[in-house]
């Protein structure tokens, strides 16, 4: 794992040392802005790449390189950069262009996709205890070494598609189907997850809208079936003023369990709101609760999280990210060992950081690392985790 961390920072070194990527092309703007002018937004592209990696905090050079990728119908990446621009100081002609732009991609989207794969080395994959012995009743007891905390490696991988036509100018369909997975040499590890959704779209104007319908999930653990999740599920998101977006969302299952546990009900309510505070800077904050009811009281409980993420563009290409976690979980009822509720509080930091020049198709490689500390009432649910995640972005 030492060795690892060395290597990739080496890695850093070489990505903070890359060149000045405007000094390669003095006249870059006025020959960028003719290429557009004559048509050829391909020629045009990388000049205004290289511009935005110069001067990531010039909204000109931002807002004619998300007009050349919705030109190209690189509907993603272009909607990053207009949602990045609003954080700049705009006329009132400019916000309204940038909100213009958007609600085109909104219309012209009916299929979209995602992908992201990483490779995550960590201090201890199992979430673990690092304690070799636990009190029990008044009598110690010594953990099996396969109980306590390890490295290990795993292969995360979150793919979407969606599927959203058009039924008129107010109203389209909704259909969906993500996966989460999580592969690792050590099948009580192993964690696959796989949800639909079919539903309403609703858009009341070009700055809102609204979306609700039906879900259902499986999910697969040590490589067997766990349970089954049916539901609902409605989406609101709204641009708010000339610079954040609000997005809220509400899960609401029955999930039945494969396993010798019994069933439950979870609702799930998230919420973030993402403030472009410059062309170059972001704020995130997003928050989640989770409420749990089923008959063991012990693994009923209520789960909530907040996330504050900090995303700022530096001159030359570089791009760093920050963000700063506390969760908690609070159980309904004792665990039957320890005769205890469980209270857990975890706080968690991760630095996200890449190269917007440095690329692998349409992707650019990121490198996150992160810490998480889990503190517990419950001894055997107190860990400690360092990782680092090597993965792929189009963020830039």
């Amino acid at each position: 794992m030492r060795r690892l961390f060395y290597v990739l920072l080496l890695g850093l070194g070489v990505i903070c040392a890359r060149p000045h990527a405007l000094w390669a092309v003095p006249d870059a703007w006025p020959r960028a802005l003719e290429l557009m002018a004559e048509g050829r937004t391909e020629a045009a592209l990388p000049l205004l790449e290289e511009l935005v990696s110069a001067h990531p905090d010039d909204k000109n050079y931002r807002f004619e390189l998300a007009l050349a990728l919705f030109r190209l119908e690189k509907d993603f990446r272009a909607k990053w950069h207009l949602e990045q621009v609003r954080g700049a100081r705009l006329t009132a002609a400019e916000a309204q262009l940038v909100e213009q732009v958007l609600a085109r991609i909104a219309a012209r989207s009916v299929w979209s996709a995602s992908l992201n794969i990483a490779v995550r080395p960590e201090s201890n994959a199992g979430q673990r205890t690092s304690t070799e012995t636990v009190n029990i009743g008044g009598l110690d007891f010594t953990l099996r070494p396969d109980a306590r905390a390890e490295p290990g490696v795993s292969l995360l991988v979150s793919a979407a598609l969606g599927y959203t036509p058009r039924i008129n100018d107010k109203w389209r369909g909704r259909i969906s189907l993500n996966t989460h997975l999580r592969y690792n040499k050590d099948a009580a590890l192993r964690d696959y997850q796989l949800t639909a959704r079919a539903g309403l779209q609703h858009l009341p104007d070009t700055r809102s809208s609204i979306s609700a319908g039906v879900l259902h999930g499986f999910r697969w653990v040590e490589d067997k079936r766990y349970s089954q999740t049916t539901g609902i599920w409605t989406e609101y998101s709204r641009l708010l003023g000339t610079r954040g977006r609000l997005d809220l969302s509400l899960d609401l299952g029955n999930v039945r369990h494969e396993v010798t546990l019994p069933d439950s009900r979870v609702a799930l309510l998230s919420a973030s709101y993402s403030h472009a505070v410059t062309s170059n800077t972001r704020l995130t904050f997003a928050g989640y609760y989770e409420k749990t009811k089923g008959n063991l009281p012990n693994l009923a409980g209520d789960r909530n999280g907040i996330l504050v993420t900090g995303l700022y563009a530096w001159r030359g290409g570089l791009m760093t990210s920050l963000q700063l976690g506390r969760h908690t979980d609070e159980r309904r009822g004792p665990e039957p060992l320890f005769g205890l509720t469980r209270r857990d509080a975890k706080t968690s930091l991760s630095l996200t950081v890449y190269h917007r020049d440095l690329r692998l198709g349409s992707f650019a490689p990121t490198l996150v690392m992160g810490v998480e500390k889990n503190r517990s009432n419950i001894p055997v649910a107190r860990y400690d985790n360092q990782y680092l995640t090597i993965g792929l972005t189009r963020n830039f």
